[in-house]
């Protein structure tokens, strides 16, 4: 079977929601937070807690008002309309908050899709009306500091030997799960380190972009469940039984 997992903030949303969302309402100090993670000083745990200090006091209908102005790729449904009528299932993998990526996903009438991801708490300053962040972290990797919830543990628990992985990703999160996959759909940030660290992929732009590389290599049957263009990356398959 052909698993596909996917990124949220930057792949199916035009812009990175948590980064976007953190500086509303933090401040631009949360730029400096970003950098020291991504730099290794602090894990991603930290750098959440501490952008979620900044950010203080939270008008619930001010970050609603927020979270709803944020839009997706157009594409997508269209590319989950695919993908069902294939028989492909489809996972969204985040290292964001629950809060903001089931709103989305709710606003843009996309249900019946599993979601893991970090959990946006909040705690009540009044009523409902004013919250401070709260974060949790249910799928954090110990060993790991690169994300608070590992893509790659998703990945692997979700995926059985026979299955074909697929992973569709743009950011630093998604460095540690293109390793992993067979199939790598990449743009941005996750398309450079694929060309420095040797990974194959295929670069999109679009879920137009994935929906038209995936018919291409899934058009020849070579029996019920397997096409001949979807095949496992010898790469890949070591280090999956590596771990």
């Amino acid at each position: 079977m052909v698993k596909i997992f996917i990124d949220f903030d930057g792949t199916i949303t035009q812009q990175d929601v948590g980064d976007a969302m953190f500086e509303r309402f933090g401040g631009i100090q949360c730029r400096d937070i970003i950098s020291q993670y991504r730099d290794g000083l602090i894990s991603a745990v930290e750098c959440f807690h501490r952008e979620s200090a900044l950010c203080g006091m939270v008008n619930r209908g001010e970050l609603d008002g927020f979270i709803d102005s944020c839009e997706i790729d157009r594409t997508f449904v269209e590319f989950l309309s695919v993908c069902h009528q294939r028989n492909f299932e489809c996972y969204i993998l985040s290292d964001g908050m629950d809060y903001y990526i089931k709103r989305i996903l709710a606003n843009n009438g996309i249900r019946d899709i599993s979601c893991y991801s970090n959990i946006l708490g909040f705690d009540t300053v009044d009523g409902n009306h004013t919250v401070r962040f709260a974060p949790s972290f249910p799928y954090r990797d110990e060993v790991c500091e690169r994300c608070a919830s590992c893509k790659r543990n998703h990945m692997l628990t979700l995926s059985g030997d026979d299955d074909i992985i697929v992973y569709i990703g743009e950011g630093y999160s998604d460095r540690c799960p293109a390793q992993y996959a067979d199939v790598v759909f990449a743009k941005d940030e996750l398309l450079h380190y694929c060309r420095e660290g040797n990974i194959s992929f295929y670069e999109y732009r679009t879920f137009i972009d994935v929906i038209q590389r995936l018919e291409k290599m899934s058009g020849i049957k070579q029996s019920r469940d397997k096409f001949v263009g979807l095949h496992k990356r010898r790469r890949a398959e070591l280090e999956r039984r590596g771990v």
